[in-house]
């Protein structure tokens, strides 16, 4: 009797170690900060509390502004965070006001790239990380499809050229693009195949009557459909505070689970980051 105690114990061991690793989960965060001559001021220190009890793992700031040296409001909010800050710009280094976007990320980098998206008039930039949470590999691509005219034409070239550098720049990883687009749904889903957007559904509104058709998709997280499932999505903002009439919105995060691992060599493995 004692034997077979013992061999139970034994082979139920073996069955917990045969469990595979749990897939690792991501929080990616699309936000645009209030402006510096606006609420930045009164309200960085109640955005630094939000994010902390958020912790994503990767923010991504549209529309931000540097001024020379001075350290812009994302990479100010990247030190309070103790995240690392990229920011994006397709402006010179020399001109006193850059505009771009910052990717702030709390996991270990394993490489970046930037490009440019033509299509309108000035052409946009879009930046790319390649992220190690875990063992898992993935690329972050971070893109605002703005064109300056408007157009589906413009929107269109943008989206080629960005597809073009997702094909020779992503090495076959699970790939997120985080960003703002102009687009209405629809088309963006049309334009980006193989990405769903974490915000907005367009499969669910099949046969219903569509009360934003054309509308702008606006601020999102696409998540590539073979590699990550969606767990959930939600608003950020900052509540209100005193005499302020309503909460202040600040963009959305997606919660996403990698469903397709492309794991670091052992010998790669030593840095690990983590979602909680």
């Amino acid at each position: 009797m004692l034997r077979w105690g013992c061999f139970g114990l034994l082979a139920l061991s073996f069955s917990v170690l045969a469990q595979p690793t749990a897939a690792p989960v991501i929080k990616v965060a699309s936000l645009r900060l209030p402006a510096i001559e606006g609420r930045w001021v009164d309200e960085r220190e109640r955005i630094v509390q939000l994010l902390s009890e958020l912790r994503a793992d990767v923010i991504v700031v549209q529309d931000v502004e540097q001024h020379g040296n001075t350290p812009n409001p994302a990479c100010w909010l990247g030190g309070k965070l103790k995240y690392t800050c990229d920011f994006i710009s397709a402006d010179r280094p020399s001109q006193p006001l850059r505009r771009g976007s910052a990717v702030l990320s709390r996991l270990a980098a394993l490489g970046d790239g930037i490009t440019l998206l033509h299509g309108d008039e000035l052409p946009a930039i879009a930046g790319m990380q390649r992220l190690q949470l875990q063992r898992a590999r993935l690329n972050i691509y971070a893109a605002s499809m703005r064109p300056a005219d408007g157009s589906a034409i413009a929107r269109g070239h943008q989206a080629a050229d960005l597809r073009s550098w997702m094909d020779a720049t992503g090495e076959g990883l699970p790939s997120l693009v985080v960003g703002d687009f102009s687009a209405p749904t629809d088309e963006l889903v049309r334009q980006l195949p193989g990405f769903q957007p974490s915000r907005k559904n367009p499969s669910a509104k099949r046969g219903s009557t569509r009360s934003d058709e054309g509308q702008e998709h606006g601020m999102d997280v696409l998540y590539q459909v073979r590699s990550f499932a969606d767990i959930k999505q939600q608003a950020v903002e900052l509540p209100a505070a005193g005499n302020e009439a309503g909460s202040l919105p600040l963009g959305m995060m997606a919660t996403l689970r990698i469903s397709r691992m492309v794991e670091l060599p052992n010998a790669d493995a030593g840095n690990t980051g983590d979602s909680q």
